[in-house]
């Protein structure tokens, strides 16, 4: 609307006339239009008072948006696109299907609690599952081959068939945060030309934010981070990809020995006293954040309880068990 430049074909009440008068009055745009008084443009024009207001009525009704639901927005999507499940059946029950294109998910958790290998089971069983490709960034250097081999042979997979299912993801390994936005970028511009590329998964992001703890400005990693955002959100608006990011939970018990700084952008401490690691920066960027976390007195056990601790469509609160072991997440 803002750069759409005014012309007859607008309204029938526009004459060439009319615009060369709005024209030398600095009135270019459909915008400039709408936003000048009407006493104003009786003036300018010939138009009379009822002739404007018709013309604009007509341009705001053409050009304005209207403002949907983020949950009807949701719901939408859900019915145009199909998710992609996961076949981690705790975790499609809890996503209502699976993975949904166009969507920001956060796994979150504390150190040891089973992230990556859930994230490692969701990349074998789409890639088994589904005729699409993993892109997934190891920023910890946690990915292994050996795992997802053994996951395979553990359902009997074929040779033939687990060689298939490990080309279809696609691992890249970061040492920085510059690198990982650099790829990010370099992969945005090239994914219209790979059709075939549907999930992207980053593990995990505190592992390269965390090497500017220390810095003395925090201009700089938040600048990586807002570039970071911006590519992620149109690959996955844009692109349709699902986009599946880790994050660490910190004990509350920590923050004490954290700087200043960091202890302001944490303010906002979640239930069970602890906070999602990145700050309020981040906060606001996945759609959908779950958290996976040991049993409460069964912290040896297999067994990680999912649960959804912020979403724009879904019920915040709701739960799922999953069992992490070494050939795989059911």
């Amino acid at each position: 609307m803002s750069a759409v430049v005014l012309s007859k074909k607008h309204h029938p009440s526009l004459s060439l006339e009319s615009i060369k008068s709005l024209n030398k009055n600095r009135i270019h745009t459909v915008l400039e239009f709408a936003q000048t008084d009407d006493d104003r443009l009786l003036q300018i024009t010939n138009l009379d008072a009822e002739e404007i207001s018709a013309i604009k009525a007509t341009l705001v009704d053409y050009y304005s948006g209207y403002n949907v639901s983020v949950r009807d927005y949701f719901r939408y999507l859900t019915d145009v696109v199909q998710p992609i499940n996961t076949g981690i059946r705790g975790l499609d029950l809890l996503l209502e299907g699976g993975l949904l294109p166009g969507h920001l998910l956060e796994i979150c958790g504390e150190s040891g609690a089973g992230k990556t290998q859930l994230c490692t089971s969701l990349a074998v069983n789409v890639a088994k599952r589904h005729k699409v490709e993993i892109l997934y960034a190891d920023c910890k250097c946690d990915f292994s081959a050996n795992r997802v081999h053994q996951m395979l042979t553990a359902i009997s997979c074929t040779e033939q068939e687990i060689h298939d299912i490990m080309c279809k993801i696609k691992v890249q390994r970061f040492f920085s945060a510059e690198s990982l936005v650099e790829a990010m970028e370099n992969f945005r511009a090239l994914i219209d030309n790979h059709d075939t590329f549907k999930v992207l998964i980053i593990d995990s992001l505190p592992a390269l934010w965390y090497l500017y703890q220390n810095s003395k400005s925090n201009c700089y990693p938040l600048g990586l981070l807002t570039r970071l955002i911006g590519i992620l959100r149109k690959l996955a608006t844009e692109n349709f990809l699902c986009v599946v990011v880790v994050n660490l939970l910190i004990p509350s018990a920590e923050l004490a020995s954290k700087p200043n700084n960091l202890r302001r952008s944490t303010q906002n401490v979640v239930e069970n006293s602890s906070y999602p690691a990145l700050g309020k920066f981040w906060e606001t960027v996945p759609t959908t954040r779950i958290v996976i976390s040991k049993l409460e007195g069964n912290t040896i056990g297999p067994e990680r309880l999912l649960t959804i601790w912020k979403c724009n469509y879904l019920k915040t609160g709701d739960r799922q068990i999953v069992t992490i072991t070494d050939v795989g997440t059911s």
